[in-house]
């Protein structure tokens, strides 16, 4: 059983891309309220009830919590509130994984001992649960790089296509 606290970023690139069903992989997604409210900014949270197997809950994280804990920080990482709820819930919970494409965020969330994922390794990660086929991952990554607002440098992609090589490569023997 994976359960994964998410920040706003990979719900809005993988609904940008038109795959959600990636998410199909974790079995509860937990987010903070803030988190909730910037999605249904761009899509409907109702959407997510289609997938299959993973579920999600929305938790409060209070103001005061909030202010709290940026009293309390070390880091001098550039975070929004909504990032601050997230990695305040991450706290929490002790989840497997901390969704999110934000690099301060995923500083932030390394720096607690915690595991980052973003967009990329979620979409690998379907490919490699058979969520996704090789085809529909390798479009998604295209995808994200033309028709979402996630940034991703030419660098990265190219770094991307290898993975996706390999593992594809590694499925192909597996199989």
């Amino acid at each position: 059983m994976t359960t994964s606290v998410c920040d706003s970023g990979p719900l809005i690139h993988l609904w940008e891309v038109k795959l959600w069903a990636a998410f199909d992989t974790f079995n509860t997604l937990y987010l903070a309220e803030q988190v909730a409210q910037e999605i249904n900014h761009h899509v409907n949270l109702s959407h997510f009830d289609t997938l299959k197997k993973c579920n999600y809950h929305i938790h409060s994280v209070s103001k005061s919590q909030i202010e709290t804990y940026e009293v309390n920080r070390s880091d001098k990482l550039n975070l929004q509130q909504a990032d601050l709820a997230t990695l305040i819930l991450a706290l929490e919970l002790a989840p497997d994984l901390v969704l999110t494409d934000d690099l301060a965020l995923r500083k932030a969330i390394e720096q607690q001992n915690l595991t980052p994922m973003g967009s990329v390794g979620i979409l690998l990660r379907a490919f490699k649960t058979n969520v996704i086929d090789e085809q529909t991952l390798t479009q998604a990554i295209d995808d994200l790089f033309v028709h979402s607002t996630l940034y991703l440098s030419p660098q990265f992609k190219s770094y991307v296509k290898k993975l996706i090589a390999q593992a594809t490569q590694q499925e192909s023997s597996n199989g």
